[in-house]
């Protein structure tokens, strides 16, 4: 399988929670999402947000990753996960935010360690997240489920990382999107396989992920504590 970071151009911890919100007259409200990432050693591959119902999940923490969490979380590509979700029987909203978040406190010409969208809900609607951590073999930062504030009340979150269990964590260069070199702390030798990745797919769950060994091309330069990134959420109509 060919690896690629397309758009190059995270159970949460939960600090807030407030009810449900009210809807407009159309039945729809609008959201508010800033995302920010809070990790100095990784840079965050262009994350996708959901809202669905709250029975129903974009990923879920002891089950087997989707393709779209697996080539969010392998490759950092969200297409796969968007085309999955648009349309989707109780889905609401799907935004590709388009665009890496760098390393915590830094930029990278136009991209910063955080951005902003806005999705749309109806009542009963939960919000989720997805976002790759670059500089792994298939770690990502998600939130499952989040409830959604009130006008006036924002809610703040904070995100783990978790493993896809979809890839072996080999911490190779080879292994790791090229990405790796240009946005995070290092440059990586060896990279010269066009990211070519086969043979090393895993059939696991999605659990919280280990952290970097340091026993690859991978340092320990590039490993991270939870949580990961920060999510605030308004409701702005």
């Amino acid at each position: 399988m060919r690896r690629r970071l397309v758009s190059l151009a995270v159970a949460a911890g939960m600090v807030t929670v407030f009810a449900a919100p009210g809807v407009a007259d159309d039945g729809v409200a609008t959201f508010e999402v800033t995302i920010t990432n809070l990790v100095a050693t990784q840079p965050i591959s262009p994350p996708v947000v959901v809202t669905h119902t709250a029975g129903t999940h974009f990923w879920q923490m002891g089950t087997m990753a989707s393709p779209g969490i697996i080539a969010i979380a392998e490759d950092g590509e969200p297409s796969v996960a968007v085309a999955e979700q648009t349309g989707a029987a109780n889905v609401t909203g799907v935004v590709n935010v388009g665009q890496p978040l760098t390393m915590a406190g830094t930029t990278f010409g136009t991209f910063g360690d955080s951005v902003t969208i806005e999705i749309d809900a109806v009542a009963g609607d939960v919000l989720s997240v997805a976002g790759m951590l670059i500089c792994s073999n298939d770690a990502f930062a998600g939130g499952d489920s989040l409830a959604l504030p009130r006008f006036g009340r924002p809610a703040t979150y904070y995100l783990n990382v978790y493993d896809a269990g979809s890839e072996r964590n080999t911490e190779q260069s080879e292994d790791i999107v090229d990405a790796c070199s240009l946005l995070g702390p290092v440059v990586l030798d060896g990279d010269d396989n066009g990211n070519n990745n086969a043979g090393i797919d895993t059939f696991r769950r999605v659990l919280p992920h280990r952290g970097v060994a340091g026993t690859g091309d991978l340092l320990l330069a590039h490993d991270w504590e939870d949580p990961a990134v920060m999510v605030t959420v308004s409701r702005v109509g």
